[in-house]
């Protein structure tokens, strides 16, 4: 297969550029359900797939997505986050925030969108106020933290859109990430390199004066983040990916400079993510095509180091040697833009109208 690494991975052409994907959560088996969003075409929809059985005699693919439902939105998909099992919060360039439900059958699963906001992100003018995107989405809970380009983070509930708990002036240039510490904390990024922290239950007035800046390997130049994610078991490691295609690890109790730095890919890193259930696994997309696997190394850790809240990622200029990197995907020549993982299979959307899986990951 063209422009993959490994022979579990297969292609699947859905004729739309792909913003945003991501798996259904499922508690106690592997995902066979995943949504995309789509971007940069006349008409963006959010689709729901399932992977059936392949209708036609193919021994080399015995299974393929099926789209089983679809909702038109407004603008570019430019975040997506599930809240619960059935309902996804979506971010739009249009500066809106919609909550979509899904049905699942026997046969044909349904997804409908059951509420819209108001406006969230706009930039003000003398008498008017004009859109602003929408550019990121983060869930903790019931609670749904957009971030955008006016610089702006607000705070809604799934079950009512339409009353914001909080708005905060976040940032006087655009947002480009946000990420949920915990209930409380919320992390937004700018393309400065300039990462925050916010209170969500504090006034914009009140806010704690909590920022940094991360690394960059030309110290004249800013390095924009432009994603970031926290470990799923040790919510105080917080790993953000650069335009420089670096990566920045960070230690929340201690924020006086980053725990670990790493080179990585030659590009910005558009998507970062741990596996889920086993955090010795993460995963980057880049735009150049790429998506990478780095597996810490059990082997390699002395038993003096052997604890409950050791994590190679905070080992400095030993994580290189702790952690090892393998190529999922390569040479795809245009971006991959998103990617979530779920059991034994990683799924990633590009800018090649594509929709690559991932299995035995």
């Amino acid at each position: 297969m063209t422009g993959t690494n490994a022979q579990n991975v297969t292609t699947y052409y859905i004729s739309e550029k792909v913003s945003q994907v991501r798996w259904l959560p499922e508690l106690q088996q592997q995902s066979d359900r995943f949504v995309t969003g789509s971007w940069d075409i006349a008409k963006n929809y959010v689709r729901l797939w399932r992977l059936q059985q392949n209708p036609y005699v193919n021994q080399n693919v015995p299974i393929v997505p099926c789209c089983h439902d679809k909702v038109s939105m407004e603008d570019d998909v430019t975040g997506m986050e599930f809240v619960d099992k059935n309902t996804l919060a979506v971010g739009c360039g249009d500066g809106h925030l919609s909550v979509l439900k899904v049905q699942r059958a026997v046969e044909k699963d349904q997804i409908q969108r059951k509420a819209r906001s108001e406006l969230l992100h706009y930039f003000k003018s003398a008498n008017t106020s004009r859109s602003a995107s929408c550019t990121g989405v983060a869930t903790f809970g019931t609670d749904i933290a957009t971030v955008g380009d006016d610089g702006r983070l607000n705070v809604v509930n799934a079950d009512n859109l339409q009353q914001v708990k909080r708005t905060i002036e976040a940032d006087s240039v655009s947002l480009f990430a946000v990420v949920y510490a915990n209930h409380q904390e919320i992390f937004t990024a700018n393309g400065m390199g300039v990462v925050r922290m916010f209170d969500a239950r504090a006034s914009n007035e009140a806010q704690p004066n909590i920022a940094f800046v991360v690394g960059c390997q030309d110290e004249k130049n800013f390095n924009g983040v432009s994603c970031m994610t926290t470990h799923p078991m040790q919510k105080h490691i917080l790993l953000c990916g650069s335009e420089e295609g670096s990566i920045s690890v960070y230690d929340l109790r201690n924020l006086r400079y980053p725990a670990s730095y790493l080179g990585a890919h030659n590009s910005r890193i558009t998507d970062i993510a741990f596996h889920p259930k086993d955090p010795t696994k993460l995963f980057t997309a880049a735009e150049s095509g790429e998506v990478w696997l780095w597996s810490e190394q059990k082997s390699l850790i002395n038993a003096s180091e052997e604890q409950e809240d050791y994590c190679a990622w905070l080992c400095g200029e030993r994580v290189s040697d702790l952690v090892k990197v393998k190529g999922v995907l390569s040479n795809v020549c245009k971006p991959i833009n998103s990617i979530d993982v779920h059991g034994m299979r990683l799924v990633c959307g590009s800018d090649a109208e594509i929709v690559f899986l991932a299995d035995n990951v």
